[in-house]
């Protein structure tokens, strides 16, 4: 069965990692659809000049995404803004190139940080207001959570991860009417994938 389409026109969505990338570019398409968007991100320069370039439907918050607290401000501030959050996007990611056993730790421990912990605590830090709207949470994930390749394991684990916890939360929601779906992207041209090539 087809599903009716989702209207976005004067509805407000909520993008992680909106400065660059699949980020940017989902809050540009979904502007240009009518939605307000709030552009969450670490780069405080390019989310002002997005901002600035969509118009007052659009409002930007420097948010680090291991940061439960700067989410949290960035919730409040969005729904202060626009009233409430009717979508969210968990899309702010990185990644790493390197062999599991020589990688840096560092990086290693960043990349699950990131990927998968910051995808449960923007869950985490929305999930009210997309509750209250009976909204669409969607979950950021790759062909990697199923494509299982070597120099990749840290951001295959974060991935699968980021598959797993959408997969349980889309039935902890179904009764409250809001919806959880998972976004599986291959390699697009993005700084991440040319920074992997490079």
């Amino acid at each position: 069965m087809r599903r009716p389409r989702y209207d976005v026109s004067g509805r407000t969505v909520f993008v992680t990692g909106a400065a660059r990338g699949i980020g940017a570019a989902t809050a540009q398409r979904l502007h240009a659809a009518g939605a307000n968007v709030s552009l969450v991100g670490l780069e405080p320069e390019r989310l002002a000049a997005l901002a600035q370039q969509l118009g007052p439907r659009a409002a930007w918050f420097e948010a680090d995404v291991t940061d439960y607290d700067a989410l949290q401000a960035a919730v409040e501030g969005t729904v202060a803004r626009f009233g409430a959050i009717d979508v969210a996007i968990a899309n702010a990611g990185l990644m790493f190139i390197g062999r599991l056993a020589t990688a840096p730790r560092e990086q290693v421990e960043r990349t699950l940080e990131v990927n998968l912990l910051g995808m449960w605590r923007t869950n985490r830090s929305v999930l009210a207001e997309i509750v209250r709207n009976r909204g669409y949470l969607l979950n950021i994930a790759s062909l990697s959570a199923a494509s299982h390749t070597p120099l990749m394991g840290a951001y295959s684990a974060s991935k699968a991860g980021v598959e797993a916890l959408t997969d349980s939360l889309r039935v902890e929601l179904a009764p409250t009417g809001a919806r959880v779906g998972c976004a599986y992207f291959g390699f697009v041209d993005t700084d991440l994938v040319k920074a992997s090539f490079a």
